[in-house]
């Protein structure tokens, strides 16, 4: 209940310290960027500053006083050199024609002067292990050189929505099996399926379905924002 505690100094709803209290000193780290899901409905942007981690406590503490949060998934956008914050991305990744990119950048101002057109733009897709504070198995997922810059200004806010077009380089031979399978649109025999990210699949790949099925893969669309994530795999001759 508010005010029973001195201070204010325990959150509503949050359990009662054990006897005695907690004797240790907790490690707090600043993510690097946020992580999709990872706070209440997913309040950060997808890799901006904000928001802390409670890792462990100094002196070891008994029991499971601080849960640490070993690995999660990440999602970051490159320009070429810069690092930038971004709040949501959709992509359209294609084995022929152009593919196309759009990330959606928040607190933009700070960012919009050290951007130039023609720079090549990457999201990719990896995992952050907080304790090390480190990245891995970072991929290349949908890539596109940054040739519109759109600016949107509230009286609080200040959004920039980045995108481009681009060819794809040719991707490695593989096989991937697709997980999480939401919905599988069949139309003249060619597939269309949408599930769970991967982090490896690309168009000119071979993709198995859920029931078994392997076809060759023409596009992925990919659709992120701070509260899910998934993409759309289409077959060769679908769209």
């Amino acid at each position: 209940m508010l005010n029973t505690d001195p201070l204010n100094s325990r959150a509503l709803g949050t359990a009662l310290p054990p006897a005695g209290g907690i004797d240790c000193i907790p490690i707090v780290k600043r993510l690097p960027g946020s992580v999709l899901n990872s706070s209440p409905l997913g309040s950060w942007a997808l890799n901006a500053n904000g928001g802390t981690l409670v890792i462990g406590c100094d002196d070891g503490p008994q029991g499971a006083l601080f849960d640490p949060l070993e690995r999660v998934e990440v999602y970051l956008l490159q320009i070429g050199d810069l690092r930038v914050p971004m709040s949501s991305f959709q992509a359209t990744m294609r084995l022929k024609g152009q593919s196309f990119l759009q990330a959606i950048v928040p607190a933009g101002d700070a960012v919009l002067p050290a951007l130039e057109y023609d720079t090549p733009m990457q999201v990719q897709l990896g995992y952050y292990y907080p304790s090390a504070d480190e990245f891995s198995d970072l991929e290349t997922i949908a890539q596109a050189p940054l040739e519109q810059i759109r600016s949107d200004e509230g009286a609080t806010r200040y959004t920039l929505t980045l995108s481009g077009y681009g060819d794809l380089p040719k991707a490695d031979p593989r096989q991937r099996v697709l997980h999480g399978i939401q919905t599988r649109s069949i139309n003249q025999g060619v597939r269309r399926i949408r599930c769970s990210v991967d982090l490896l699949l690309r168009p000119g790949n071979y993709a198995i379905d859920g029931d078994g099925a392997t076809f060759e893969v023409g596009q992925i669309q990919y659709f992120v924002n701070a509260t899910s994530a998934a993409m759309e795999v289409y077959e060769v001759g679908d769209g």
